[in-house]
């Protein structure tokens, strides 16, 4: 099998009737009831190694819009299968698949991270869509030079989908499926984080109503101090008593336009000269309007080393969205080693929420 590239999009389309005019309103889409409330879903699901207990849950849940991200592509993990087909077939839905990584087979892995495939980020819909994928500035781990040090040799770089989604009779959504690097520190994600926020504000002329979804990987907290693999960096030791999740609202989250053009919050954070944030990077921290229902500290969705190391990695992001109610699947565990964030949400033409009230 010729091998999809790093940045190219894989798409599939199992919808009864559907059509295949990519952008169009299809034949699939016309024959759905409106959505209300819109039923969104983000989630990791940790390399489909509970691939069936997955889409048991997505089944459940019947969403209209899923963010996925780690969907493995035959590779030997993950029983040579494609994952990417099989939730769309399986699940009747309209999908597409932004490659990140090609998983180099190799003797360095182990069996349960043998490669040989692809692997990447996911947006599935019951409508129409038309995707584009953001190749990030922001790369703070070199995957093929560094990869194999970890066990993991691999081609490519984070990369996020993103999808213009026809929901009928309605405005269309503008959605983003990202997974953020681990192997970094909060500097790293916070430039990626800059990365999403710029694209997201130049597009909300055409499109005000955003879900920006992803596994954010925001951890640098807690026992992970203690690995420079997981945090490393200024902060690494001079944020505690805060959670990464908790800096990311600080400093980047609750700096908004009429706040000024520049984050000068994040400016005057105190880092030494080699380290400060570049204009351009301090232009991109202001929020275009994104908020988040969940707690940062409490509602985690990942817990490691017996709970010990618990963090909010997973974030599900609306702008000018109503939610409507808010939950967490997978709770315990069992499916994934994230919980599956979960929304009824329904455009709305205010700014909605905001979390400039948690640090007057």
């Amino acid at each position: 099998m010729e091998l999809a590239l790093p940045g190219q999009i894989i798409e599939y389309d199992y919808r009864p009737a559907a059509s295949d005019a990519i952008g169009n309103i299809s034949a699939a889409t016309h024959t759905l009831p409106i959505p209300h409330p819109l039923r969104v879903v983000q989630w990791n699901i940790e390399r489909g190694y509970q691939l069936d207990a997955v889409i048991e849950t997505l089944e459940r849940l019947d969403a209209d819009i899923l963010c996925l991200q780690e969907i493995d592509i035959c590779n030997q993990r993950s029983g040579n299968t494609n994952h990417g087909q099989i939730i769309a077939e399986r699940l009747g839905l309209n999908g597409g698949i932004a490659i990140e990584f090609q998983e180099l087979a190799s003797p360095c892995r182990t069996a349960a991270q043998q490669g040989g495939g692809l692997h990447g980020n996911a947006i599935y819909s019951k409508y129409d869509m038309r995707f584009r994928v953001i190749d990030h500035e922001h790369q703070p781990f070199n995957w093929p030079q560094d990869g194999s040090l970890l066990g993991e040799p691999r081609l490519g770089r984070r990369c996020t989908l993103v999808a213009e989604v026809f929901v009928p009779k309605g405005p269309p959504i503008l959605a983003y499926s990202a997974h953020f690097e681990c192997f970094t520190g909060i500097v790293g994600r916070a430039g990626q984080l800059c990365d999403l926020l710029q694209d997201s504000r130049t597009s909300v002329d055409e499109f005000p109503h955003q879900i920006i979804f992803g596994d954010f990987n925001t951890f640098a907290h807690s026992l992970a101090r203690l690995s420079p693999k997981y945090a490393h960096g200024w902060h690494r030791f001079r944020t505690f008593g805060m959670t990464e999740a908790e800096w990311w609202i600080k400093y980047v989250l609750s700096w908004y336009a009429e706040d000024g053009s520049i984050n000068r919050r994040l400016e005057d954070e105190g880092l030494p000269p080699e380290l400060q944030f570049s204009t351009k990077d301090l232009r991109a921290a202001v929020n275009p309007g994104w908020w988040e229902p969940f707690d940062a500290v409490k509602d985690i969705t990942i817990s490691n080393h017996a709970g010990l190391m618990t963090a909010k990695a997973d974030w599900a992001f609306v702008r000018q969205m109503k939610v409507l109610k808010h939950w967490m699947e997978n709770r315990n565990f069992a499916a994934s080693d994230h919980r599956c964030l979960s929304y009824g949400a329904a455009p709305d033409s205010g700014h909605g929420a905001r979390w400039r009230l948690l640090f007057q």
